[in-house]
C-alpha cells in the first residue's frame, strides 16, 4: 500500500525557462572563453557553449586519468614480460656459464701441471 506524499513535499507544476541577465551573460562568456559582442547571445547558444566547455573539461580530465593509468599498466606489463624473459635467459645461460667455467678451470689446471712437470724435468 502506497502512502500519499507528505503535504510539504514540493512538486514541479511548470517548467521555468532560464533568463540570463547581461552581467551574468558577460561573466559566463568570459568563463567559457566566448567573445562578448554588442548583441547578447541567445540562451540556447550560451548554454550550448557552456555545455561544450564542460564536455571539453571532463574529456581533458578523463584523458589525463587514462594516460596515467595506461602508463602504469603498460609499465607493469613490460616489467612482467622483461622479468619473465630475464629468468628464461638466466636458466639457459647457467649451464653454458658453468661449462665455460669448468673448461677454463680444467685448462688452467692442465697448463699449471704441464708447467710444473716441465720445470721439474728441466725442459724449459
Amino acid at each position: 500500500m502506497q502512502k500519499p506524499p507528505h503535504q510539504f513535499v514540493p512538486t514541479l507544476t511548470h517548467v521555468v525557462q532560464p533568463v540570463v541577465a547581461p552581467m551574468v551573460h558577460n561573466s559566463i562568456a568570459a568563463a567559457t572563453g566566448a567573445t562578448t559582442s554588442a548583441q547578447p547571445m541567445t540562451t540556447d547558444a550560451l548554454f550550448s557553449q557552456i555545455q561544450q566547455r564542460v564536455l571539453q573539461d571532463v574529456t581533458d580530465r578523463v584523458m589525463r586519468h587514462i594516460a596515467l593509468s595506461l602508463e602504469r599498466q603498460v609499465r607493469e606489463a613490460v616489467a612482467t614480460v622483461a622479468l619473465s624473459h630475464a629468468n628464461a635467459i638466466a636458466k639457459e645461460l647457467a649451464p653454458a656459464i658453468e661449462s665455460v667455467v669448468t673448461d677454463t678451470l680444467a685448462q688452467a689446471l692442465q697448463d699449471a701441471l704441464d708447467k710444473e712437470l716441465s720445470d721439474k724435468s728441466g725442459y724449459n
